[in-house]
């Protein structure tokens, strides 16, 4: 693609074109002919790596003034949104013919963005979704991504091939750090969905106050078409009021002016593990998953789905046969307790994970749980409370101790534990045999921390692991 198409949609002028072959951030990605994008970042400056992409057969640079002399490209003001905006042109802007649907929230994202996915799915539609385990066309995965919502260069490559695909909608994990570093900026949503709003991603490199990560959240809907709120979040109202001022509303919640009111969340009597939401006018909407949050979820998807006019059919089938990995997962074992995957890895997923479990009554809730290494202590003591809260026994093992040693992690879990009762098994193989050692009739052995994760991280190197795997060659042995 020519560099002065590419420069037109930043409203540059171009002295000196060039074909552009490839679009970069990073300097060391660099391949001749490529247009590297300097931006600014938290650790470091883009524009101190210049040089580096340009000795690397950078074509041109597109940076925050000034330019360097005789270097071809523009300035611009905010690199970030330019990025944004060049990225899709360069994909040849695969978003305009597809239907995007943006989900936000500080929890529940990653299962509704599923919901919502396998509802649109069975409504006939081919759906594609980004979020924090990858992207997927229908149920097949077509990539894994390092951040929730990727990149502008990643995203928008990502949207050719869906559109490629013949995909008509995409559903898409919206973070609020995507809205704070533009990765979104210039899409249009066909629909927003706001799940709920609490205090996270505060700190160096995140968010500066809880304002700030409101603000972004609540940007959000300043690019949507329509939007569909929580009336039971306070934060509601906040989004709200950045949607355009003719576009539609739809609420959902128990406040009884909801627009989809839901009347009861319950643990399924007739499905072990899941739980049924009752609508106002509607028969009861069946669930896989265990736990009131799933169930609030399946409130935001059927909301959804009412503002897109889908068929109530389609609701109730996309809900009835959801799955999402590492999420509340139920392992499926000849044997008489069952056997959950769970992502949950702080005080309040811990919460909500093992308090879902013990709504279901079972005889026992064996957890076995560590700890991320180079992460805040207090995420330590807060699990070990947690735990000591809704379980019965705790086996310790490690999760990704990074540069630590798991042993420390552990023996910091085990003093906050007390007296609860527990163990350490560090090999978190061997952990995951001994609670199933321990499970008996009636048990859940709830395995948490890692959900979809597929390895163990140490010193920077990512060893396979699958707690899946673990367990079903725990059962081949036996038989």
């Amino acid at each position: 693609m020519k560099l002065s198409r590419l420069l037109s949609v930043l409203g540059a002028d171009c002295p000196r074109d060039a074909e552009i072959t490839a679009l970069t951030c990073d300097s060391r990605e660099v391949v001749p002919g490529a247009l590297f994008a300097a931006l600014p970042g938290h650790r470091a400056d883009g524009r101190a790596y210049i040089s580096d992409a340009l000795d690397r057969g950078a074509a041109a640079v597109v940076c925050a003034p000034p330019l360097p002399e005789g270097v071809p490209g523009t300035c611009v003001d905010d690199p970030r949104a330019a990025l944004a905006l060049l990225a899709a042109e360069f994909y040849g802007r695969p978003a305009d013919g597809l239907s995007l649907i943006a989900v936000t929230g500080t929890k529940g994202k990653t299962t509704t963005a599923h919901m919502v996915r396998d509802i649109l799915s069975a409504a006939g539609y081919v759906t594609s979704m980004i979020g924090t385990l990858g992207a997927y066309i229908g149920r097949e995965k077509l990539s894994d991504s390092p951040n929730t919502t990727p990149e502008p260069i990643a995203l928008h490559r990502t949207l050719r091939q869906m559109a490629d695909a013949g995909c008509t909608h995409v559903v898409m994990e919206a973070s609020s750090q995507a809205m704070k570093l533009k990765r979104l900026y210039g899409l249009e949503f066909a629909a927003g969905l706001f799940l709920n709003l609490s205090p996270d991603h505060i700190g160096p490199g995140e968010h500066a106050g809880f304002e700030e990560y409101r603000a972004c959240k609540a940007a959000l809907f300043r690019q949507c078409r329509r939007a569909v709120g929580n009336a039971d979040d306070p934060a509601w109202p906040h989004m709200a009021a950045q949607l355009p001022s003719n576009a539609p509303v739809t609420t959902f919640g128990f406040d009884p002016r909801a627009a989809v009111r839901a009347l009861a969340i319950e643990p399924d009597p007739d499905r072990p593990l899941a739980v049924r939401l009752t609508v106002a006018g509607a028969p009861r909407y069946h669930i896989p998953l265990p736990g009131r949050f799933n169930g609030q979820d399946a409130l935001a998807a059927v909301a959804l789905a009412r503002a897109l006019d889908l068929n109530d059919g389609a609701v109730r089938a996309g809900l009835a046969h959801v799955r999402v990995p590492g999420r509340a997962q139920r392992v499926s074992v000849y044997a008489p307790f069952e056997v959950v995957v769970d992502y949950a890895h702080n005080g309040v997923s811990f919460d909500a994970v093992l308090s879902a479990l013990r709504e279901h009554h079972p005889r026992r809730i064996i957890a076995v749980f560590g700890a991320g290494g180079d992460r805040p202590k207090m995420r330590r003591t807060d699990m070990a409370r947690s735990a000591a809260r809704w379980a019965d026994y705790a086996v310790l093992t490690e999760d990704n101790p990074r540069s630590e040693r798991a042993e420390d992690i552990c023996a910091d879990i085990s003093a906050a534990l007390g007296g609860f009762p527990h163990e350490t098994v560090l090999d978190r193989r061997a952990a995951i045999f001994r609670a199933l050692d321990l499970a008996r009739p009636g048990d859940v052995v709830a395995l948490l921390g890692k959900g979809h994760e597929a390895y163990i991280e140490k010193d920077g190197i990512r060893r396979p692991f699958s707690e899946i795997e673990a367990v079903h060659t725990y059962f081949a042995a036996q038989r």
